[in-house]
């Protein structure tokens, strides 16, 4: 503390030094208490302090009480101005372009200031009270600001860190892209983040994912950038990251994608996701929020995230490809199938694709829809062991070989046991003929206790049996169809993944099926790649369903046991051959009846 001081000043920088060490290292709130002791001290109010960056060669206002914007500016001019030509900043009192007089004090070397504080102008005889008020606030900010800047590299830090466990926590393409895009858009505090993703047969950009407003993102998603085109394009091609502190600024910059998302671009950093020598993607960051720009740091602290996660994407698009092919491999499995019974082709996609849009009604996780996908595809894998002459029997099962079909859920799972990749899937395959009141097969399961894919499948299941054509029926009409599901719900079928179903069935199934004529009821569409000679007659006319056809005459009272499995309805005059006699059959309000007399309950 210099000496000669009055008595009350050293009282108002010793109480100005007791609160600045109790601030909790805060430099808004040191800049706050060396603001007031300027106006105690010296009787004037007017303090402001400048800030260089040399990461972006500006300097910039980091606290103003007093002084105008445009005065402070022209300091900040002359300040880095200084700064970039290595010459000493000149002290004392300064007068901005306005005349204006302030006194402008360095603050930390005299050599080499890292900012400069600003008084309003005083006379000679306050000299000493500046320079103690100067050593205090010198020592103050320093120290402080180098505590801020390690919270910042430490935060930083963390938020490497950060990254480096989330590329090593997914295999999922796209949930690791939003998990990257949401750790950049925290640490380099900017407004949003975007990835693109080079296409090497088309040479191409593509939109892969946004973080923030999904709209802007699905709007992106249809841009593709020729190699070159825009500043992604650009570093791309050249393979070097780019700052852009002002895209007005830059001819390079594409202004299609704000025209398309309605988004609006003020800055950006750019840099190429590089793998070893081949650059597949460009990270980008967008508008910096706050009054520093982008700068040298912040690109390197981008390039970081990028080496660490583009290893990571390129091991999840491998594996990407490598689902691609498993589900088109299973799919073909499907069809032969399917193939099996000449009446049940395209079942497995369309119980699928029915079971998918359930369980996304239901707001299940990605992974788990997508193994509902596959489980779909596979319910009916263990009909593969099942003798063709049972499968396609042109009649009635007997009780051995109905008991034999029964096994195809647990001959699927058995399947399906040894392979790694599928074990997920087994409880969908296993279970997929659980009733909800217990009285399906093959564990008699209960409500909740089976499991949900299962429940899922049990609906998607049925509703397609009863909306495809059949040897001794039309599909039923989408109307119709439901009117089962609910008569049923709660019986044979989880309520819930009716309603789900329902919801999915308006949302977006709808679109699988064509109106029928003169009437506000729908049919499946009915898809040529199916069709059947109709010289086949309905021989193989078994569906999907284990469930034989049930004429009206083998019905042995009247009463119905409304949760039993529905077997195939013979519709009015059709003819089947059972024990070389041919018998005339009755139609039935029921898709599948329930049975009733000596039949076995399933």
């Amino acid at each position: 503390m210099a000496e000669g001081l009055k008595v009350l000043h050293q009282q108002l920088l010793y109480e100005a030094q007791k609160q600045i060490l109790s601030s909790g290292k805060n430099t808004d709130v040191i800049l706050q208490i060396l603001s007031r002791t300027s106006v105690d001290l010296f009787g004037k109010k007017g303090f402001g302090v400048l800030f260089y960056d040399a990461s972006a060669q500006i300097s910039r206002i980091r606290f103003n009480d007093g002084f105008s914007v445009k005065s402070l500016n022209f300091h900040c001019e002359e300040f880095t101005r200084s700064k970039l030509e290595r010459r000493p900043f000149p002290a004392g009192p300064v007068a901005d372009e306005s005349g204006e007089t302030h006194v402008l004090i360095p603050l930390g070397p005299d050599s080499d200031p890292f900012g400069v504080l600003l008084l309003q102008e005083m006379s000679s005889s306050e000299a000493g009270t500046l320079a103690a008020f100067r050593e205090l606030a010198t020592t103050s900010i320093s120290t402080f600001l180098e505590v801020e800047l390690v919270r910042l590299r430490m935060e930083e830090m963390g938020a490497l860190l950060e990254v480096g466990r989330v590329v090593s926590s997914t295999l999922d393409l796209r949930e690791l892209l939003t998990k990257i895009m949401s750790t950049a858009t925290k640490v380099m505090r900017c407004e949003t983040s975007t990835v693109y993703l080079v296409d090497e047969q088309t040479n191409e950009l593509y939109f892969h994912i946004v973080s923030g407003d999904p709209n802007v993102g699905a709007k992106l998603q249809e841009i593709r950038l020729p190699m070159g085109t825009g500043l992604a394009g650009w570093c791309a091609q050249n393979n070097k990251p780019v700052i852009v502190p002002d895209t007005e600024k830059d001819p390079r910059f594409f202004k299609g994608a704000d025209k398309k998302s309605g988004f609006v671009t003020r800055s950006m950093i750019c840099v190429p996701m590089r793998l070893k020598d081949r650059v597949v993607g460009v990270l980008q960051v967008l508008n910096r929020t706050g009054d520093i720009p982008f700068n040298d740091h912040d690109l390197e602290t981008l390039e970081n995230v990028a080496n660490q996660a583009v290893s990571a994407i390129e091991n999840a698009r491998l594996y990407e490809n490598i689902q691609k092919v498993y589900l088109s491999t299973i799919e073909v499995l499907a069809t032969a199938i399917d193939a099996k019974d000449p009446y049940t082709q395209g079942h497995s996609r369309r119980v699928t694709q029915y079971s998918v849009a359930i369980a996304e009604e239901l707001n299940l996780s990605p992974k788990e829809v997508e193994s509902i996908r596959y489980a779909g595809l596979l319910h009916d894998v263990g009909k593969i062991g099942i003798k063709d002459s049972i499968i396609r029997k042109p009649g009635r099962l007997t009780d051995e070989e109905y008991a034999i079909i029964k096994k195809h859920p647990a001959i699927g799972a058995k399947i399906l046991r040894p392979v790694d990749f599928l074990a997920d899937k087994i409880p969908g395959v296993l279970h997929h003929h659980e009733y909800y009141d217990g009285r399906g097969y093959p564990e008699h399961l209960t409500g909740e206790n089976i499991p949900l894919a299962g429940r899922i499948i049990c609906v998607a299941d049925a509703f397609d049996a009863m909306t495809t054509n059949r040897p001794y029926r039309k599909g039923l009409t989408v109307k119709t169809a439901v009117g089962e599901l609910q008569k049923f719900s709660g019986k044979q079928f989880d309520p819930v993944c009716v309603e789900a179903f329902m919801r999915a069935f308006d949302r977006k199934l709808f679109q699988y099926f064509v109106k029928v004529e003169d009437s506000d009821d729908m049919v499946l569409i009915d898809d040529e790649s199916e069709s059947r000679d109709p010289a086949e007659g309905i021989h193989g006319e078994l569906d999907s369903q284990p469930y034989p056809p049930m004429a009206a005459h083998e019905m042995k009272d009247d009463k119905k046991l409304e949760s039993q499995p529905y077997p195939p309805v013979i519709p009015p005059h059709a003819e089947i051959k059972t024990d070389d006699k041919t018998q005339a059959e009755k139609p039935s309000s029921q898709p599948y009846p329930p049975i009733t007399g000596n039949e076995k309950p399933e």
